[in-house]
């Protein structure tokens, strides 16, 4: 036994209960502390109506849904939206419930027409399908086309504003045509 006087003893049990209490207390927050941190998880599948990536400023960048059911498009779509670090719409790529499929890219916000599609890209419902380059004023200015029955070829423009005619040169594999058409200056 040792020669510890019971008051000595006593001073010394409640100095490791202390300890210990604080070895449990201790515990208790390493553990509380790891269950409550979160891991990084990979799903699988992620499902959403709609998704929103944005940029280090919180800028919506990229934003993946779907139309409105009452919307002014020729059919209802679903696709992806660029968007520039001013938050303009710059291009994107559609499904359409009517069985088409489009992309477009845009000029920046302030050049050449506000309507800023510059070069278009679309497969109707029908399979047929083209390119199109546009300019500055939205006038085409050359299209690459099939009709989705094995015929084709490669249209340019000429737009006149006076008489406000526009000229259309065809190439196809089976020879050349030369069109024209009215049209109403923009304003």
């Amino acid at each position: 036994m040792s020669n510890q006087t019971g008051t000595d003893r006593l001073s010394t049990l409640e100095r490791q209960v202390r300890w210990q209490r604080r070895m449990l207390v201790a515990g208790i927050l390493v553990v509380g502390v790891m269950g409550f941190r979160r891991q990084p998880t990979t799903s699988d599948e992620v499902r959403t109506r709609r998704l929103v990536v944005v940029d280090d400023s919180g800028r919506a960048r990229v934003v993946i849904d779907q139309d409105p059911a009452t919307t002014d498009r020729r059919s209802r779509s679903a696709g992806v939206t660029l968007y520039d670090s001013t938050g303009a719409e710059r291009g994107g790529m559609s499904t359409m419930d009517d069985g088409g499929v489009v992309m477009a890219l845009d000029a920046p916000m302030g050049v050449g027409s506000p309507m800023r599609d510059r070069i278009g890209l679309a497969v109707n419902p029908d399979g047929s399908s083209y390119v199109m380059l546009i300019d500055n004023e939205t006038r085409a200015v050359a299209k690459l086309q099939s009709d989705g029955k094995g015929g084709g070829g490669v249209q340019v423009f000429k737009w006149e504003e006076s008489p406000s005619v526009v000229r259309i040169r065809t190439l196809t594999y089976d020879g050349e045509r030369r069109d024209s058409a009215g049209f109403s200056p923009q304003r």
